[in-house]
């Protein structure tokens, strides 16, 4: 029995001891080693239980299938939860009809299967990343600052353009707008998304350039993977890290957009990780409950106040971006609707639920809008200092993932921008830039200009809308396009 025992523990084992990385290209490495620890501990008092007081000795033989179903299912998704099931019910059957030895040799069999396997999984979702993407257009390049103003960075996740969200959503936010004019920034009136997808959009935005798109040969997990690290380890954050930059962040819920080297800032009493929290899909409101903390946290005036200049600050919020869990006064909206689904992976052509995504996108905006309001009244104002506040694509009610002609492009290609300077250049400059469609991808390339002895032209407005299961495959976004009716 012992050498049976020495089997299992190697997959989570295993997991445990990739170092440095992300698990599945989005959890924390850590949280990855507390679930493989958790799981093994789980099966182990499983096994001590059964055997003191039942007697079965097939528990050991099942551990590594059961452990092996279980690292694959964190890599490859809900298939694997259906193998452990079987399992179970197989090894339950045989302990009626055959010797234990001949259920061993059965075991080891399905191990020699799925241990492979889950091998090839951990290489090629862990260790087969690869540095930054590159840009199709010019990017940022490493400069000497003149000036070093600390930069607070927020982005509203699927935040749309103000015409968008009153014609489409009923939600008119003049007052937003008008309270943000007051307290000096610049709203921009036209405003387009380089692309229809968080990834490629925050890519391009902080390379200073159109991100390159994925061949077709491309795995587009591994190729969004690499988009997150192009997304905290661009061109602008090499040159702000050179220039003695210090780095915080706010807990987003999208980890793809988290930093490793930054000071995290954390909701309180977090008893589960992010990636036990998505394992419990039989609890929603667990999932609920931590997206809220997490939205109400990072909105924490606090946050802003203290920060030891120059310092970058960076704020994804997942808002008014689905799940829609969240009123406009802050309190729970029941619903079971708890992932991160946008567009037709939302909707899926129910009218419904169309209905509840526009009324939820309309409840969690007011939210956003009042609690950024709240958080604002704290920026510094005794230090050079630039905010950003812009969305990185618009809505998803009439967008369809993987076709741009079934989609409102006007409602997901335009989005909000505001800008907060003390800096009179800074201003002029964006002043200068309201006159025009305005790209975000073009943000860093107006500052660098500003604060350093280097020139970044604009560049020219492009857009692409992408499929999301195929994301090599593009469609150019047209002004006509742009300008069109819903």
């Amino acid at each position: 029995m012992q050498k049976i025992l020495l089997l299992p523990i190697g997959p989570a084992l295993l997991l445990t001891c990739i170092p440095y990385m992300r698990f599945s290209g989005v959890y924390p490495i850590e949280e990855a080693h507390r679930a493989a620890l958790i799981i093994l501990g789980l099966v182990i008092g499983l096994f001590w239980i059964t055997n003191k007081f039942f007697h079965q000795n097939n528990i050991p033989a099942m551990i590594i299938v059961i452990l092996s179903a279980y690292g694959l299912k964190l890599f490859n998704g809900p298939i694997y939860p259906s193998i452990l099931i079987i399992s179970l019910f197989i090894f339950w059957i045989l302990d009626r009809q055959i010797p234990f030895k001949k259920v061993v040799i059965l075991s080891n069999i399905l191990g020699i299967f799925l241990f492979p396997t889950f091998i090839y999984s951990v290489f090629k979702n862990v260790y087969a990343h690869d540095g930054v993407v590159k840009t199709s257009s010019d990017s940022l390049e490493q400069v000497s600052l003149q000036q070093k103003p600390s930069i607070i960075h927020i982005v509203l996740d699927g935040y749309g353009s103000s015409k968008v969200l009153k014609d489409l959503y009923g939600h008119d936010n003049q007052s937003f707008r008008n309270e943000l004019t007051r307290r000096g920034f610049q709203i921009f009136p036209e405003v387009t998304a380089p692309f229809n997808q968080t990834l490629f959009t925050m890519a391009s935005v902080t390379s200073g350039g159109y991100i390159s798109l994925p061949d077709e040969t491309d795995d587009p997990q591994n190729y969004r993977y690499r988009l997150g690290k192009t997304i905290t380890n661009g061109p602008i954050h090499q040159i702000l890290r050179s220039q003695g930059y210090n780095y915080t962040q706010t807990k987003s819920g999208y980890a793809y957009v988290d930093f490793d080297d930054a000071v995290e800032l954390k909701p309180d009493q977090q008893w589960l990780t992010d990636l036990e929290v998505r394992l419990l899909r039989f609890r929603p409101d667990l999932i609920a409950d931590r997206h809220n903390a997490q939205l109400k946290s990072a909105l924490k005036a606090e946050n802003i106040q203290n920060l030891t200049p120059p310092f970058y600050y960076y704020q994804h919020l997942l808002a008014p971006h689905p799940p829609f869990t969240i009123s406009r006064d802050g309190t729970p909206i029941k619903t079971t609707a708890v992932y991160l689904s946008d567009g037709s992976h939302y909707i899926k052509g129910s009218k419904e639920k169309q209905t509840n995504y526009i009324n939820g996108y309309r409840e969690k905006a007011l939210f956003v809008e009042q609690s950024l309001l709240k958080q604002l009244k704290s920026i510094p104002n005794d230090q050079p200092l630039i905010v950003l506040i812009h969305g990185d694509h618009g809505p998803g009610a009439h967008m369809h993932q993987e076709s741009s002609s079934l989609s409102c492009i006007p409602e997901r290609m335009t989005t909000f921008l505001a800008v907060y300077s003390n800096l009179e250049t800074i201003k002029e400059t964006f002043e200068k830039a309201q006159s025009k469609q305005f790209n975000i991808v073009n943000l860093y390339r107006y500052i660098l200009s500003d604060i350093s002895e280097q020139a970044f032209p604009a560049l020219s407005n492009e857009a692409k809308y992408l499929k999301w299961s195929a994301p090599s495959q593009a469609t150019e976004i047209t002004p006509d396009m742009l300008n069109a009716g819903c």
